[in-house]
C-alpha cells in the first residue's frame, strides 16, 4: 500500500499506538459479550439530536428474525427508507454501497461490477433522474457534484465495512440537507462511530474478475474519559469482469480515521479523515446495442499490444480514470442556553486524471497529423472544496419544535487535457515524459450558500403531524477557458451564473389512522446549482456574448402513502409525481462539444415494500417500482422532435426502467447460520431515440428486460464468519445502464454498459 504513505494521518503508527494503548486487556475485551446490532451509529443529517450507538462488527449476532418499520420509512412524515447493519449482512465485505440501494423502492441500479463500484461505469437511478440529479452526503457531510470529469460519489469516502445505515429520503423533502443536484431525492450514508470497546477486525475476501480484498481495523477503545477512535486500512483489487483475459487490474487503495469525543451528557465532538486512491489499468467501456449483440464479452478495447496504432489506440491499460479523493470534517454538537447546536467544518481534495488515446490526424494543433502515430490523452483534473454547516434549534411545546440553519461551500476545479506522444508504436505503450500539445484549459469557481427554517407541530393531540420549512439556495459560479477546444478555436472562453432559487417550500404530513397503521403525504420544491458542463456549453469569448444562465433546475415532487406494521410485518404503498424544469449541458449533435437545452421531466409511479417473518427463521422482503417517465419538451415539431438533439417530447426517458423489482428471502435457524436468496428484474428500457430532424441520426433502440437471481450465505464461529455470496447464477448476459453523455464521442447512437457475468465471492471475518 504505497500510496497510503500521501494520507493526511500516519496509519501504521496510529494503529499501534491504539493497540498499544489497550494491550494490557485485549484478552480480557475479546471474551467480553457483543452488544446487540440494534445499537445503530452514526451521525444523522441536518438533525441535531444526539448521535446514537456505536454500531458494532456485521457478523454480531442478530438473534431471532425480527420485523421492524425502518425499511418501509415507519413514523416519517415523508417517503422514507432506512437500510440497516441487518441489511449489509446480505453482502459480502467491501461490496460498494451503492450496491444496497437495490433494495430501495424507487431506485434502480447498474454496473459492470457485480457488487457496485463507484467507477464511470456505475449507474443510478431515482423516480426517473439519475445520479447527477441525486443528492449525496456523508454522515450529513455534502458530497459535491457526481458529474464527470471532477465530480465524485459517496462511496469513495468510506470503506462499506465502516458503513453503519443508509438513510433514503426518494422525495428530497428533507429542509436543510445540503446538496448542489437534490432534484429527485436524498441519500445519506452513516459511517459508524468507533467502539466503547478496544477491538480488532480483519477480513479478506477472493472471487470472480480475480477480486481479492484486505481489510484490517483497530477500535482503541476509551483512549480518555470520553475519547474513542478506530482506524482502518483495506486494498482491493479485480479485473474488468465480462471480459475472459482481461489486461491489467484496477485497485482500491483505502483509510478511515474517525474519533468521537464526548465531553458531558450533551456534547459531542467528532473527526472523521478518509483516504481513497483508484487505479485504472482494466477499465470498462460503453458498447452500441449492436456490438452487444454481436458479441456480449466484448467492449470494444484490446487487451494485447500489437504495435498497429489504429487497434492500438483501443488498448485497455491506455483507459481508464484513476483518481484520488481525501475527505475529512469535524462536527460538534452540543447545547447552548437551551438551544440545540450543531456545527460542522470539512474539507474535500481530488485528484485525477481521464485517459484516452488519439491518432495523429485527430485535427488536434501540436499533434503530427499522421494516422500512423498515436497519443497518450490526459483529461488532469484537480478539485479542493471547503463548506461549514450550522443549525440551532429548540422545543416549545407539540406546536414549536424549530431548528434554522445555513450552509456554505465553495470549490475551485480545473481540467486540462494534454497529449503525450507513444515512444514508440511498435514496441509499447511507453509515453514521452512531456506533453506535445494542450486541447483544452478550463476552470471554475463555485460558491453556493443555502439558508433554511423549519418546524414540526403535533396537532389535534397526535392525530395530524406536521414537518415543513423553506428552503432558499444561493449560487454564484465564475467560468474562465483560456483553450476551451484548441481543435475548433475556441480560446478565452467565459462564462458566469447568478442564480438563486427563490424560496422552496416543503411540506410532510403524517396521519396515525391507528396504532400501527398511517397516512402520509408530501410536497417539496427542489433546486440545484449550476453545473459546470452548463456555463461551458453557454460560454463565449466575452461577457456579452456569453449565454448566462438565468434560472436553477428546479423540480416539484408529490407523494402521498399508506404504511401498516402487523405482528411480524410491514407494508408500505406510495404514489409520486414530479415535475421538472431543466437545462441540460450534452453533445447533442455528435459535434464533441456539448451545448444547452431546455428540457423537463413528467414521472408519476407507485411504490411498494414489504417486509415478513415467517415462523421463527425466515425473513421475508420486497420492493417494486411502476413508472411512467416522460420527456416534457419545449419548441418542437409536430412529431415532438426538436431542432437538436436526441430525445422526443412524451416519450419514455432514456435509462429509466418503467419497472424495477427486488425480492429476498432469508433463512436463520440461529445464531450461526445465515442462507439467502433474490432476485432482482429490470424492465425493458429506452436507449436511444433518431431524431429525423437530424441527419445520420439511427434509429430508435431499447435496452432489454433482464432478470438476475443471487444467493448468500455465512456461519460464524465465536470470533470468525466464513461467507460466500454469488451473483448472476445463471451468467445472463445483459446490458446494465446507458452511458452518460461524453464530450469525446457523439451521441448520435445509443451507448451502454454491460452488466457483470456470473460472480462468486468467498469472504471470511475475524474480530477480537
Amino acid at each position: 500500500m504505497r500510496s497510503l504513505a500521501r494520507l493526511p494521518f500516519a496509519p501504521l503508527p496510529l494503529a499501534a499506538l491504539l493497540v498499544a494503548a489497550h494491550a494490557p486487556v485485549l484478552a480480557q475485551e475479546a471474551s467480553a459479550p457483543a452488544r446487540p446490532a440494534s445499537e445503530a451509529a452514526g451521525d444523522t443529517a441536518p438533525s441535531i439530536a444526539p448521535s446514537p450507538a456505536p454500531v458494532p462488527a456485521r457478523s454480531q449476532s442478530l438473534g431471532q428474525v425480527t420485523v421492524t418499520g425502518e425499511s418501509i420509512g415507519l413514523r416519517q412524515s415523508r417517503a422514507n427508507v432506512k437500510i440497516t447493519a441487518a441489511d449489509l449482512e446480505h453482502y459480502p465485505t467491501g461490496v460498494s454501497a451503492d450496491k444496497l440501494l437495490e433494495r430501495v423502492s424507487g431506485i434502480q441500479v447498474g454496473s459492470s461490477n457485480a457488487f457496485g463500484g463507484d467507477g464511470f461505469e456505475s449507474t443510478i437511478s431515482m423516480r426517473g433522474f439519475g445520479k447527477d440529479s441525486i443528492g449525496f452526503s456523508i454522515d450529513g457531510i455534502p458530497n459535491g457534484r457526481t458529474t464527470l470529469g471532477g465530480g465524485s460519489v459517496p462511496t469513495r469516502f468510506f470503506d462499506s465495512s465502516n458503513l453503519a445505515a443508509i438513510d433514503v429520503s426518494q422525495s428530497a423533502g428533507i429542509v436543510g440537507a445540503p446538496s448542489h443536484q437534490a432534484l429527485a431525492g436524498h441519500i445519506d450514508y452513516l459511517t459508524q462511530d468507533p467502539g466503547r470497546a478496544f477491538g480488532l477486525r480483519v477480513e479478506a475476501a477472493a472471487g470472480s474478475a480475480e477480486l481479492g480484498r484486505l481489510y484490517a481495523r483497530v477500535d482503541s477503545g476509551e483512549l480518555a474519559p470520553g475519547l474513542t477512535a478506530y482506524l482502518s486500512v483495506s486494498r482491493q483489487q479485480w479485473q474488468v469482469s465480462y471480459v475472459d483475459d482481461p489486461s491489467g487490474h484496477d485497485t482500491r487503495d483505502h483509510a478511515d480515521l474517525k474519533l468521537a469525543w464526548r465531553l458531558g451528557q450533551d456534547t459531542t465532538l467528532k473527526l472523521y479523515s478518509s483516504f481513497n486512491e483508484r487505479k485504472e489499468t482494466s477499465a470498462s467501456n460503453i458498447v452500441t446495442l449492436r456490438q452487444f449483440q454481436t458479441d456480449p464479452k466484448q467492449d470494444g478495447y484490446t487487451d494485447h499490444w500489437t504495435g498497429v496504432p489504429g487497434v492500438d489506440r483501443n488498448y485497455r491499460g491506455l483507459k481508464g480514470n484513476p483518481r484520488e479523493d481525501r475527505l475529512s470534517y469535524l462536527s460538534l454538537n452540543t447545547t447552548l442556553g437551551g438551544l440545540k447546536v450543531s456545527a460542522k467544518a470539512y474539507h474535500h481534495g481530488q485528484d485525477g486524471t481521464g485517459k484516452e488515446t488519439g491518432l495523429g490526424n485527430g485535427g488536434y494543433p501540436g499533434l503530427d497529423g499522421s494516422a500512423r502515430s498515436l497519443y497518450f490523452r490526459a483529461n488532469d483534473y484537480d478539485l479542493s472544496r471547503n463548506g461549514a454547516l450550522v443549525e440551532v434549534g429548540a422545543r416549545h411545546g407539540d406546536l414549536l419544535d424549530w431548528r434554522a440553519g445555513a450552509w456554505y461551500e465553495s470549490y475551485e476545479r480545473g481540467q486540462v487535457r494534454r497529449w503525450y506522444p507513444v515512444l514508440d508504436e511498435a514496441a509499447g505503450p511507453a509515453l514521452a515524459d512531456t506533453p506535445v500539445a494542450i486541447s483544452e484549459d478550463k476552470h471554475w469557481k463555485n460558491r453556493s450558500t443555502m439558508v433554511y427554517l423549519a418546524n414540526r407541530s403535533s396537532l389535534l393531540e397526535g392525530g395530524l403531524k406536521l414537518d415543513y420549512g423553506v428552503t432558499y439556495l444561493d449560487n454564484r459560479v465564475d467560468y474562465r477557458a483560456p483553450i476551451q477546444d484548441s481543435r475548433t478555436g475556441k480560446l478565452d472562453f467565459v462564462n458566469q451564473a447568478r442564480v438563486n432559487s427563490g424560496v422552496l417550500p416543503k411540506l410532510g404530513a403524517l396521519v396515525p389512522l391507528g396504532a400501527n397503521t398511517e397516512l402520509f403525504a408530501g410536497y417539496a420544491k427542489n433546486a440545484a446549482t449550476m453545473t459546470d458542463a452548463t456555463l461551458e456549453g453557454g460560454a463565449a469569448t466575452t461577457m456579452a456574448a456569453a449565454l448566462r444562465p438565468q434560472d436553477m433546475d428546479t423540480a416539484k415532487a408529490f407523494d402521498l402513502g399508506l404504511r401498516h406494521k402487523g405482528d411480524g410485518y410491514a407494508l408500505s404503498v406510495q404514489g409520486f409525481s414530479i415535475r421538472s424544469k431543466e437545462t441540460v449541458a450534452a453533445d447533442i449533435a455528435g459535434t464533441l462539444q456539448s451545448e444547452n437545452v431546455d428540457q423537463g421531466r413528467r414521472i408519476d409511479g407507485i411504490e411498494l415494500s414489504a417486509n415478513a417473518r415467517v415462523g421463527a427463521a425466515w425473513r421475508l422482503y420486497g420492493a417494486f417500482t411502476y413508472q411512467k417517465a416522460r420527456y416534457a419538451l419545449g419548441d418542437v415539431d409536430a412529431q415532438g422532435y426538436p431542432a437538436k438533439g436526441f430525445i422526443r417530447d412524451g416519450a419514455d426517458l432514456v435509462g429509466i426502467a418503467p419497472r424495477n423489482l427486488f425480492l429476498e428471502a432469508t433463512w436463520r435457524p440461529g445464531d450461526a447460520w445465515r442462507l439467502g436468496v433474490n432476485l432482482r428484474h429490470v424492465s425493458s428500457q429506452a436507449g436511444y431515440y433518431a431524431n429525423p430532424r437530424v441527419a445520420n441520426s439511427g434509429v430508435d433502440e431499447r435496452m432489454p428486460a433482464y432478470t438476475l437471481l443471487g444467493a448468500s450465505g455465512s456461519y460464524q464461529w465465536d470470533h470468525l464468519t466464513l461467507g460466500l455470496n454469488l451473483e448472476n447464477i445463471t451468467n445472463k448476459h445483459y446490458l446494465s445502464g446507458v452511458a452518460p453523455e461524453l464530450m469525446t464521442s457523439p451521441s448520435s447512437i445509443g451507448r451502454y454498459f454491460i452488466g457483470a457475468p456470473r460472480t462468486v465471492v468467498l469472504w471470511v471475518r475475524m474480530e477480537l
